[in-house]
């Protein structure tokens, strides 16, 4: 039987393989098999801490600890990738993020967490790399589709461990659940080990001397178009690790204190999980949409719409009580959901303009990952709800205005480039 790394490429792109959609597919699913432990345990720890020997103001911590050590790993992991290919390094990773989720399952106490979610982060840094490279062997034309499709399957992997690990822990306890995620997540093992990869992608990422890394870094980091880009993923990442992490006592307390009409026996672990699911099923529902909707009217347009209707949620959420309060937090979700699919997408087309693509992308998802680890800890060492309300404003209110600066930069590039295409 033929191996992908030799099948010829299509089209007119160099690395645009008929496997390409697969490749997308199998990548996905075994990374939404690995991030089931992490997805777990953002919607339970705030809650089962006391229970594990970890004190409240330290879930902050381990919530941020896997996103610290990616502001190493992930430049690491391009480097890797770069001189290695997708093939073992991807399947290394998921092993690590494998062993990770056995900890959370048997492990107790702060340091050992602690230890689990250092590996995470250095696993994901791996996974998240080889979904960009699954994406890089696709048309161009159609990179926003895919990316919605890669970030639909990896959040369904996180929308199903938050709703069937939220309600197996409120009818049989967190550990019950906790190994019911591992059983699952074991099967990411053989589909990493057995998957095969266009050659093509190794070859045409690692065109170039192989200098030192940060020296790759400064140079897909010189122009100002890419800078905007980095500041406004940075600011996202804020914004959703603020979101994200906080919900479970968000809910907690407006269910309280406003009686939300959930009745019939249903606990906050289980309502949690339920919205949890939504934002990530969200990348599945709508994310190949709303990628296919930037891939036909520009990917920065629907980036300052999303950010407009993100702002819109916001508000809602933090000013109405009941189904108003539920309908407000969704929107504010599927926009997240779209902010994040549209802004991958824009970073993988720069990172291809890029001299080396995989450090490109460590850049990128660096500031991601930089403003990600500052979420949570922001977010925890507020004590007040209605300070976590007010961070929820104005993280979305800065988050327009940056999505805003890269939008009139690239505009302005594109008028440029008109002009003197029209003078020549």
């Amino acid at each position: 039987m033929r191996r992908d790394d030799e099948q010829p490429p299509i089209s007119n792109f160099p690395h645009l393989t008929s496997n390409s959609v697969r490749l997308v597919w199998v990548s996905g699913l075994v990374v939404a098999l690995c991030i089931l432990g992490d997805s777990f345990l953002y919607s339970l720890l705030p809650l089962e801490a006391a229970n594990l020997g970890i004190a409240l103001p330290l879930v902050g911590v381990l919530l941020s600890a896997n996103r610290l050590v990616r502001l190493l790993s992930n430049t690491a992991a391009g480097g890797v990738y770069e001189q290695f290919g997708a093939q073992r390094p991807f399947a290394l990773a998921a092993l690590l993020g494998f062993l990770t989720t056995a900890v959370y399952a048997v492990g107790q106490g702060f340091w050992l967490f602690l230890l689990a979610r250092l590996g995470w982060g250095i696993a994901w840094s791996g996974l998240r790399q080889g979904g960009y490279q699954a994406v890089w062997a696709s048309d161009e034309r159609l990179r926003g589709r895919l990316m919605g499709l890669l970030w639909g399957i990896i959040r369904l992997g996180s929308a199903l461990s938050v709703v069937v690990g939220g309600y197996l822990r409120d009818q049989f306890g967190y550990q019950t659940a906790a190994l019911a995620v591992l059983t699952v997540s074991v099967l990411a093992l053989p589909l990493a080990a057995t998957m095969r990869w266009p050659g093509a992608i190794h070859r045409a990422a690692s065109v170039g001397a192989r200098g030192a890394l940060w020296s790759g870094l400064q140079a897909a980091l010189r122009a100002g178009r890419s800078r905007r880009l980095l500041l406004a993923g940075f600011i996202y990442a804020i914004f959703e690790g603020v979101l994200i992490s906080t919900t479970s006592l968000f809910l907690a307390g407006r269910l309280g204190a406003d009686g939300l009409p959930v009745g019939l026996g249903v606990r906050v672990g289980t309502v949690a999980g339920f919205l949890l699911a939504v934002r990530w099923t969200s990348e599945i529902v709508f994310g190949p949409a709303i990628g296919a909707l930037g891939d036909r009217f520009g990917r920065v347009n629907v980036l300052m719409g999303l950010a407009f209707s993100l702002l819109a949620g916001i508000v809602g959420m933090t000013q109405f009580v009941g189904l108003s309060l539920l309908a407000s937090l969704l929107a504010a979700f599927v926009s997240s959901a779209g902010l994040n699919v549209t802004l991958s997408a824009v970073a993988s087309t720069e990172a291809q303009r890029a001299e080396r693509p995989q450090l490109f992308i460590g850049a990128y998802t660096t500031a991601g990952d930089a403003g990600a680890a500052s979420g949570p800890l922001l977010a925890y060492s507020l004590g007040a709800l209605a300070s976590v309300q007010n961070l929820y404003l104005a993280g979305a209110a800065v988050l327009l205005v940056a999505v805003g600066t890269y939008w009139r930069v690239t505009i302005n590039n594109s008028i440029n480039s008109y002009e003197r295409d029209n003078h020549t």
